[in-house]
């Protein structure tokens, strides 16, 4: 998993990108406000709720409120936006990591902890649009829109990487989770994430141990967050290496996992076939053409303007 989603920062020395010259038809008229907040008619595909043996647990992990919340680490005296851990540790919280320890209560236990810790010294919730304008500048990466389930879009362009520093790579991508969390209509809890990887080559791929520390935030305090990842346009040496990997990938992990043609031949190549070489879907049937953005290969014309894009995240932001 690690080697599989190296390529999702970019590399540390790659040069800045400008987002106007990945436009090639200027002839089109761009949309450059995006959409993050869902609309009043947005159809949500409702995460279940607990089911009675899960409640149990919820319910026994409630029970250890006071140890859960006891002596946490405490944050700057100066800070002027704390973590509110008492009102993060709740009910859907609690089921969000029992499930994603398959209903081990002691594991489950664990994981809160440890994410109300990172939580306390990390400071995702501190991180301000104005400390990410930087990281943010050609839109190598951002929330924009819904699938059909009503989740939250998040792209990834890996091609437009343009800083080298890996901490604060790794902090755009925390405050892309919690950007993504904010537009999240009621009933809605995962993601869905869009990879353009048509520009794709070796020299993209980041240092092992920034791909270790990516992997470890999404799955240590990010978990059951993920819904599906499409990786457009994937060459064929990526999907080869997805092959190797595959086998060592966690069965619930790999479903979520899908293959992207925009041209639509792979989906009808092994459409009926019984034989694939690889987990191709047609993206159209989870997020409509007119949701996708053009670059990802749907409808929606839209083009990356931070000055456009900002004043609508920085409106999210302080909602």
């Amino acid at each position: 998993m690690v080697g599989f989603f190296s390529g999702l920062f970019g590399t540390s020395t790659a040069a800045a990108v400008d987002p106007e010259k990945a436009i090639v038809n200027d002839s089109v008229i761009y949309d450059t406000v995006p959409c993050l907040a869902p609309p009043p008619d947005i159809h949500v595909d409702a995460t279940p709720g607990a089911t009675p043996e899960e409640q149990v647990i919820v319910d026994a992990i409630a029970s250890q409120r006071d140890e859960l919340l006891a002596d946490l680490p405490e944050e700057p005296a100066d800070a002027t936006v704390c973590f509110d851990a008492d009102k993060w540790l709740n009910a859907q919280n609690i089921l969000i990591y029992v499930r994603a320890n398959k209903g081990d209560r002691n594991k489950a236990v664990k994981g809160l902890r440890n994410t109300l810790e990172w939580r306390r010294t990390y400071r995702p919730h501190a991180i301000t649009p104005e400390s990410m304008q930087a990281e943010a500048a050609t839109g190598k990466q951002y929330v924009n829109g819904y699938d059909k389930g009503g989740r939250p879009v998040i792209y990834m362009y890996p091609h437009r990487q343009n800083t080298k520093e890996a901490k604060e790579n790794l902090k755009w991508v925390v405050y892309t989770m919690e950007q993504a969390i904010r537009s999240m209509p009621a009933g809605a809890t995962k993601i869905t994430i869009v990879i353009d990887v048509s520009k794709y080559t070796m020299s993209h791929a980041v240092p092992l141990s920034t791909a270790r520390e990516f992997l470890h935030i999404l799955e240590s305090h990010y978990p059951e967050r993920l819904h599906k990842a499409f990786v457009v346009s994937p060459p064929i040496y990526f999907v080869m290496f997805y092959h190797i990997v595959a086998p060592f990938i966690d069965p619930v992990t790999k479903a979520k996992i899908a293959f992207v043609d925009p041209t639509g031949e792979k989906v009808k190549k092994n459409s009926g076939t019984g034989k694939s070489d690889g987990p191709w879907v047609d993206i159209f049937d989870h997020i409509a053409p007119e949701c996708l953005e053009c670059d990802a290969g749907g409808k929606w014309n839209f083009r990356y303007k931070q000055e456009d894009y900002w004043p609508e995240l920085e409106k999210s932001y302080s909602s």
